[in-house]
């Protein structure tokens, strides 16, 4: 037999001792199983799940809610801007007529009234327009 140095001549000597005889090694596992949790621990997460949803769906109604108030001020700032500019081109055609009403009624032969000179205008009463009215029809 060779010689051998250290442990290996000692391993070599317990796998004889093994090949020689057959034993059976026991193996033994160890098996964890966790605890199960506790139905009150599980209620706890449960609703600390729900509440933490409740608060994010509440955050997340405020900023859709901001949002839609910040769609209707647009909208509103731009309905104001278009009545700006129709109001403002009502006044240029306003300026218009007013400058164009002296010489249209000069052009159409009226005259224009002095100060001194008061214009008459004959006076009807309501009976006779409504009998004119109906002489009318």
């Amino acid at each position: 037999m060779a010689q051998t140095r250290g442990n290996l001549a000692i391993r070599e000597q317990e796998k004889r001792q093994n090949s020689t005889s057959q034993q059976y090694r026991q193996k033994t596992t160890v098996v964890t199983r966790r605890a199960e949790l506790p139905a009150r621990e599980k209620l706890l997460y449960l609703a600390s799940v729900l509440v933490a949803v409740a608060l994010c769906s509440i955050v997340a109604w405020r900023y859709v809610h901001i949002y839609d108030l910040n769609h209707k001020i647009a909208s509103a700032q731009s309905e104001t801007n278009q009545i700006n500019k129709n109001i403002a081109q009502a006044e240029r055609d306003k300026q218009e007529l007013r400058q164009s009403i002296v010489p249209t009624a000069l052009s159409l032969g009226l005259v224009q009234a002095t100060e001194h000179e008061p214009i008459f205008v004959e006076r009807k009463t309501g009976e006779e327009k409504q009998s004119a009215a109906d002489k009318g029809n």
